[in-house]
């Protein structure tokens, strides 16, 4: 990765989008998984920077008395050349986890501005509203004018108790 992307992804400030993104755990968790796979990445090529060093066979023939097996190994590690390894699947992955990132972080701000928005128009009609106690029958016949409707069905039906009235609001007369 280039200086520039390690620049990028330390300056991150992990807690604060965790905490943003709390309700969305998928997002939550595959940037949690990015962000240790990196880490890890991060630790085990300062390991490889650091582990670079060459083994003195002459020491271990000095030590050992069989020196067969010391040849045999300086010949294998000699043998042994750095395979260089091919990264466009690894960056392929990445690129799609990035884009698959980027579309849910999408959809989470529209989400979440349809929803601001919904809230600041419940809250404008709600600061807008008349007390229940200013509330005529001409009001409530305007704003749920299937009242009515129900109200004369139930006249006609010879039904005057509405069901569960009782058993919501009991009776006080007894008291």
């Amino acid at each position: 990765m280039s200086a520039a992307g390690r620049k990028f992804l330390t300056s991150i400030n992990w807690p604060v989008i965790n905490s943003v993104l709390a309700k969305h755990t998928e997002i939550t968790g595959s940037l949690g998984s990015f962000r240790k796979g990196y880490e890890e990445a991060e630790r085990q090529l300062t390991q490889l920077k650091e582990a670079d060093r060459p083994v003195d066979f002459e020491h271990y023939r000095r030590v050992l008395k069989n020196t067969e097996i010391v040849d045999k190994l300086e010949k294998i590690a000699k043998a042994q050349k750095i395979v260089k390894v091919d990264l466009a699947d690894q960056l392929k992955t990445i690129s799609a986890f990035e884009a698959k990132a980027v579309a849910a972080a999408e959809l989470y701000v529209k989400e979440t501005e349809a929803n601001l928005a919904d809230l600041s128009e419940t809250v404008k009609n709600i600061e807008q509203a008349r007390p229940i106690t200013q509330l005529t029958v001409d009001d409530v016949v305007k704003a749920k004018p299937e009242v009515v409707q129900r109200t004369e069905e139930m006249v006609k039906q010879g039904k005057f108790t509405v069901d569960g009235y009782d058993e919501k609001f009991p009776s006080l007369a007894l008291l």
